[in-house]
C-alpha cells in the first residue's frame, strides 16, 4: 500500500501553482552542474514547518529543447501514457488560452479507492524560457499542492526544474518519507528518457506537442475538441 501511496504522490508532483520567472541555471553551484552533464541529478528539499513531506526541487538536463520538453510534460491529454497508475487524463475546460483545467483518475489498489482530482495547468513563456504551473482545483488524496516545471536553455540540452511541494490527506504520509525521495528522483528519470526517447522516436509527437504551447500562447484553444469529445 505504501507503494501505491508513493506513485499517488508522485504523480501530483506535476499539479499545482508556483510560478516564477527564473534563470535555473544561477540555482546551481559549478558542482552542481558538472554532475548534471555527467548525467546525475540534483535534488533539494526544504522543510515545511507542520508537514510530513518537504518541498522538492530536482534538476536534470534532458537532450531536447526548451519547447520540447516543454510540450511533452504539458501534453495534458498524453500524461496517461507516461504517468504510472493514471488511467485518466482528460482536458475538461479552458479558462484561457493558456489555462486548462484537466481530470485525473489514478488506480490505488484495495482497500483505498482510485484517487480523484482536477487540476488547472497554465502555460508561460519568458523569451527562450517555458515554464508550467498548476494549481488544485478539487481532489480526493491532498490538502495542499504546489509546483512548477521550468525549462531553460543549457548548452543545447534542456535545464529541467522541477519543484513541488504536497501535504497528503493520507494518515500514512510520514511513514513513506524516506523511501519518498528516491521514487521522486526514479519518476524525474522516467520524464527525461520518455522525452529523449519521443525525440528520437516519435518526432510526430514531439512537434505536435510543441505546436500546442506556441498555438496557446497566441491564443488558440488548442484542446476544445479533446473537451468536447463524448
Amino acid at each position: 500500500m505504501y507503494k501505491h501511496l508513493l506513485t499517488l504522490y508522485l504523480f501530483l508532483l506535476c499539479h499545482n501553482v508556483y510560478a516564477q520567472k527564473i534563470t535555473s541555471q544561477n540555482d546551481l553551484s559549478p558542482a552542481e552542474l558538472s554532475n548534471l552533464e555527467n548525467g546525475e541529478q540534483v535534488m533539494k528539499t526544504k522543510e515545511v514547518e507542520g508537514s510530513a513531506w518537504p518541498e522538492i526541487t530536482i534538476y536534470s538536463l534532458i537532450e531536447a529543447s526548451p519547447l520540447e520538453t516543454m510540450g511533452i510534460f504539458s501534453a495534458l491529454d498524453y500524461q496517461k501514457n507516461y504517468v504510472p497508475n493514471v488511467i485518466k487524463s482528460k482536458p475538461i475546460k479552458h479558462i484561457s488560452a493558456t489555462e486548462v483545467l484537466t481530470e485525473y483518475e489514478m488506480h490505488v489498489p484495495f482497500p483505498l479507492s482510485n484517487a480523484h482530482y482536477v487540476h488547472g495547468s497554465i502555460v508561460h513563456r519568458y523569451e527562450n524560457d517555458y515554464e508550467l504551473t498548476w494549481y488544485k482545483v478539487s481532489s480526493t488524496s491532498t490538502e495542499e499542492v504546489r509546483g512548477s516545471a521550468y525549462f531553460s536553455f543549457y548548452k543545447s540540452k534542456t535545464l529541467f526544474r522541477y519543484r513541488s511541494y504536497i501535504r497528503p490527506k493520507s494518515i500514512f504520509g510520514g511513514l513513506v518519507k524516506k523511501m519518498m525521495f528516491k521514487d521522486v528522483q526514479k519518476t524525474i528519470s522516467s520524464i527525461k528518457e520518455h522525452t529523449e526517447k519521443l525525440k528520437k522516436e516519435h518526432s510526430d509527437l514531439i512537434e505536435r506537442y510543441s505546436n500546442h504551447i506556441t498555438r496557446a500562447l497566441s491564443g488558440e484553444f488548442v484542446y476544445k475538441d479533446v473537451i468536447n469529445q463524448k
